[in-house]
């Protein structure tokens, strides 16, 4: 970015409208922006700034903040910036929010910020409007196109006031982000962000795809693929033998079954209404503590009810502290302001008295200026007397020789035009010449172009020919792939019709035409075309078929180009006419011929203009001799006037003067008074302000007071009410006083956890008695079975048969389910070695490319790192010689400690400890020439990289007061190199030795109605 124009208007303390045209220092200029502290050198950036951003350099007043107090208040505060960038240039103005007077009527009305941004021409013309209105919309476009946001702006564009060691202390994080606009290394996060998705989307699978693994274990009721073999070696053996057992006794199943299974739920229900009694009698013991928390709930709630009049008691108490203090603040005000006005009154009474003498003195003064007055102008009379006589005498002896000159130059101007006459006449004979040469050359460049057209003719033949033959070529090529992928697809469709046949079967539906018989299915007796084959003959038939079209277009190109050629190689012939059919030689001999008529004619016509000139000068001097002839005569006799009349006056003035006074006394008695009447003037004015001024702070005091005890009285009346509201309150309300009030409010969470306690607890007991109703209902009328005895009954009638028919069934179903369950394991398991293949190589790529392991450096920021190193080597040289070779930046290649990224940080290699250490410990003029030198460096790496940010424009606020004289030397050279190399570089500083050094300056100026802007010294072209 080069700044081109900025006017600032009512902005800082810049009252009026003040225009900075940045052309007029050159073009990439190395300036000096100087003036008194407090002019307004800093707010130049500030507006540059807030044009770009609508924020200030040092981001520490807000925009609304930067109006000046001395600007008219009809003048709006506002910045108008101009500037090129990548060879566009742009203008921004923008107006931060302000009071302004209303159009109609008296009063005020606010002025909203807005902000235009328009695209300019060449000229400087509005081109396009890019942002209308919205301060926002400005912002977020100026952003885009720059490739920065304010910070960054401030941290290596500008280095404002105090802050120029941010960029050089600023955290690895944050050297990132700023790194990574200038240099546009956005490609290598998409890279990191695309390798994390990738990985992460693999490593999802993974874990889905273990996750089914055991889902299809646990559906088996299985713990491990060892427990699966296990379980086929043990269970296959036993459903032989449950087989053979279950021949033998199936008579007696049903009646054993039914008995033992009616035993055994019953017992299962007498045993489940024993644990409800147990639990139900656990729940009544807790009973009284749910009751206290209930009983502390209920408090709460009547507490809660009286907690607005309490706090608005407590604020009322508040309130009457408050004004009771500002009543005492104001009395003890209004004492010392008593004291002061008796003081001031007394001086000024003083003052009045002393005053008295002033028209007596001025008087005096009146006649001693007159006298002086007079004396000064016969002084000034008598020298300008001589001055007139010598004037006089000159001008006599002038017109002499003004009219001697006259006759001279007469006789030389007529021997001037005889000459010029014969040299017109030797012109008129060569007239035409050169035109003659300029049609004949383009006679010769036809004839020239006629002859190479013709090789060209005869190149393009052969081409075409040759041409013709490659086509033919690829012709039947192309039909001979043609013919191959026809052939291979009809193998293809003929050994998937083999496959379907084989998978027929008598009286079975065909899948494709649905008949169930089957009377000449495909043979598979040719080998198997791949689908894969199919596409490689098709891509091969289309490559044949698109190299056959391209060269048939490229005959076509040839063709139409030959044809082109010979119809301009007709056209030429025709234009030339009789010269087409001589040889080269005559047109060059009839070239040679015109050639020198030419150059006659051009020597004479050089001659003719010399003669012109030389006569045209004659005549101008000759006319300047006469009028200087003419002029001087009345010249003459005025300046004997002048002569004689101030002499009359020096003679006057003489007289009116007395005779022993002197200039020098009378200046002396005139510079006494005039100081005696100066200092009593002074004195009664000071002393009456001083009056005045203490008249009105003792009034306002007591205004002050007045109000203060006014507000005491209101907020003592106030917190009596409250106090009596809260009383009545408290009396109607179940608590005894305050102190049982305070210790029965329940904050938030206690509140919340009394409440769950109980709703828990009653839930809990409605549900055990619901179960214990509905158990003690069906057990009404049942008694405990004994289930030995049903068992014994079980083994001795019905066990043999029911025991095997189970067995045998359980067992088939238990082996054909983990027989299914192998099959389905062993699928799984060589999809997830895939998986976790695929894993290995992304997931490798992704910890490595995002910092995960290692030194923890991310690819962009390994990239950032490698641009580092080269910002540092420039910056280093600088740094070097700035601090006589201590000190170069290195790059921290030690891992920051815990999860942190690194790779960024910066230390100070220091030559004459040989450690390197952090560039925070370097003191303040090191840390300037550090900041300064890595900006710099940055500047140059930056311009040097394609496509990242332009750093043409550099401007330093300050810091320069830290350096010594050769440090200081060494900065101005290096800012001169950098400038060369074609950047814009500015510098704000009150060091003299800088003004000295740097002719091309910007003066700002302070005054009492606002600062100006001014450009001195001569700019570089």
């Amino acid at each position: 970015m080069t700044p081109l124009r900025l006017t600032l208007q009512g902005f800082g303390p810049f009252a009026g409208t003040e225009t900075l045209d940045f052309t007029a220092l050159g073009k990439h200029p190395l300036f000096l922006i100087n003036g008194a502290t407090g002019a307004g050198k800093s707010s130049i950036l500030d507006a540059i700034c807030f044009a770009l951003y609508g924020q200030t350099t040092g981001a520490e007043r807000d925009a609304s903040q930067m109006r000046c107090d001395q600007s008219p208040a009809t003048l709006l505060t506002e910045v108008c910036f101009e500037f090129q960038l990548r060879g566009e240039r742009y203008r921004v103005r923008r107006v931060p929010q302000q009071p302004r007077p209303k159009a109609r009527g008296d009063g005020f009305t606010q002025q909203q910020a807005e902000a235009q941004l328009w695209r300019l021409d060449a000229n400087g013309e509005v081109e396009s409007l890019l942002v209308a209105r919205k301060v926002n919309d400005a912002t977020q476009e100026l952003e885009q196109l720059i490739g920065l946001d304010a910070k960054q702006f401030r941290q290596v564009m500008v280095l404002p006031q105090g802050k120029f060691r941010e960029l050089l202390l600023a955290g690895s994080q944050e050297r990132e982000t700023i790194f990574s606009q200038l240099f546009q290394t956005q490609l290598y996060q998409r890279i990191e962000e695309r390798l994390r998705e990738q990985a992460s989307g693999i490593e999802q699978e993974v874990k889905a795809h273990r996750h089914r693994l055991a889902g299809i274990l646990a559906a088996s009721d299985l713990e491990s693929e060892a427990e699966l073999e296990d379980a086929l070696k043990e269970l296959t053996p036993q459903r032989d033998d449950a087989q053979k057992a279950l021949d033998s006794a199936r008579q007696a199943r049903q009646a054993s079954e039914r008995a033992q299974q009616a035993g055994s739920a019953l017992a299962a229900l007498f045993e489940q209404q024993r644990r409800l009694d147990d639990e139900y009698a656990r729940h009544q013991a807790e009973l009284p503590a749910i009751q206290a928390l209930s009983e502390a709930l209920k408090a709460d709630s009547q507490a809660r009810a009286l907690a607005g009049t309490f706090d608005a008691k407590r604020q009322a108490e508040q309130s009457r502290a408050k004004a009771q203090s500002a009543e005492k603040a104001a009395f003890e005000r209004l004492d010392v302001l008593t004291h002061d006005a008796e003081k001031a009154q007394t001086a000024w009474h003083a003052a009045d008295a002393e005053a008295k003498q002033l028209p007596a003195w001025r008087e005096q003064q009146h006649h001693l200026q007159h006298a002086v007055a007079q004396c000064r102008e016969l002084t000034s009379a008598e020298t300008e007397r001589k001055r007139l006589e010598r004037d006089w005498q000159s001008a006599r002896e002038h017109l002499a020789q003004a009219e001697k000159q006259l006759v001279q130059l007469r006789t030389k101007g007529e021997a001037e035009r005889d000459v010029l006459a014969s040299a017109q006449k030797e012109a008129a004979n060569l007239a035409g010449s050169h035109e003659r040469q300029r049609t004949f050359i383009a006679v010769f460049e036809q004839f020239d172009e006629r002859a190479t057209l013709l090789g060209d003719i005869e190149r393009q033949r052969a081409t075409l020919v040759s041409a013709k033959a490659e086509l033919a070529t690829l012709r039947e090529a192309q039909r001979n792939k043609e013919h191959t992928a026809l052939d291979t697809e009809m193998r293809w469709h003929q050994g998937q019709a083999a496959l379907l046949a084989r998978t027929l079967e008598t009286d079975t539906p065909c899948p494709v035409c649905g008949s169930r018989e089957h009377p000449a299915p495909a043979s598979d007796k040719a080998p198997l075309v791949t689908q894969e084959a199919v596409k490689r003959a098709r891509a091969e038939h289309d490559a044949a078929h698109a190299a056959w079209s391209e060269q048939h277009q490229r005959c076509d190109r040839l063709a139409q180009t030959l044809d082109h050629a010979q119809a301009q190689s007709e056209k030429l012939t025709q234009r030339l006419g009789e010269w087409g059919e001589r040889p080269r030689q005559a047109l060059e001999a009839e070239a040679e011929r015109l050639q020198a008529q030419v150059a006659l004619a051009a020597q004479n016509a050089e001659r003719i203009n010399a003669k012109e000139q030389a006569l045209a000068t004659l005549r101008d001097q000759w006319r300047h001799a006469e009028a200087s002839v003419s002029q001087q005569r009345p010249a003459v006799e005025a300046a004997y006037q002048r002569f004689t009349q101030l002499d009359a006056r020096c003679q006057s003035l003489r007289a009116a003067l007395p005779q022993d006074a002197t200039l020098a006394e009378l200046d002396a008695r005139l510079q006494a008074l005039t100081t005696q009447i100066t200092q009593g003037e002074r004195a009664f004015e000071a002393a009456r302000e001083r009056h005045q001024h203490a008249t009105t702070e003792l009034a306002r005091g007591q205004a002050v007071l007045q109000q203060a005890r006014l507000q005491l009285d209101e907020a003592k009346t106030h917190a009596e009410a409250q106090e009596k509201r809260w009383q009545a309150a408290l009396k109607d309300s179940p608590f005894t006083d305050e102190a049982a009030f305070c210790a029965a409010r329940l904050d938030a969470p206690e509140q919340q956890r009394f409440e769950a306690q109980v709703q828990q607890f009653h839930q809990a007991l409605q549900r055990l008695e619901g179960q214990r109703d509905g158990l003690r209902q069906r057990l009404e009328n049942e008694t405990p079975p004994d289930t030995p005895a049903l068992d014994a009954r079980v083994v001795e009638a019905q066990a043999q048969e029911r025991e095997c028919d189970q067995a045998l069934q359980a067992l088939a179903q238990r082996i054909n389910q983990l027989l299914d369950t192998r099959s389905k394991l062993e699928a799984a398991h060589a999809a997830q070695a895939a998986l976790e293949e695929r894993y290995r190589v992304w997931g490798t790529l992704s910890e490595v490319a995002n910092g995960r392991v290692g030194q923890r450096i991310s690819l962009q920021r390994f990239v950032l790192g490698v641009l580092l190193d080269d910002v540092l080597l420039q910056a280093s040289t600088r740094l070097n010689r700035m601090s006589h070779g201590r000190y170069r930046l290195v790059r921290r290649q030690e891992a920051t400690g815990g999860t942190r990224a690194s790779g960024l940080e910066l230390d100070v290699d220091d030559t004459y400890s040989g450690k390197q250490r952090p560039v925070a410990t370097l003191s303040g003029g090191e840390s300037f020439m550090a900041a300064l030198a890595l900006a710099l460096g940055l500047s140059d790496v930056v311009q040097g990289y394609a496509g990242g940010i332009q750093l043409d424009t550099l401007f330093i606020d300050e810091g320069f007061g830290s350096l010594d004289a050769e440090a200081l030397e060494q900065a101005i050279a290096m800012l001169s190199e950098l400038q060369m190399s074609g950047r814009t570089i500015g510098l704000i500083s009150h060091v003299s030795e800088l003004k000295a050094q740097m002719p091309v300056r910007v003066e700002v100026s302070a005054a009492r109605t606002g600062s100006s802007i001014q450009v001195r010294g001569q700019a570089s072209a």
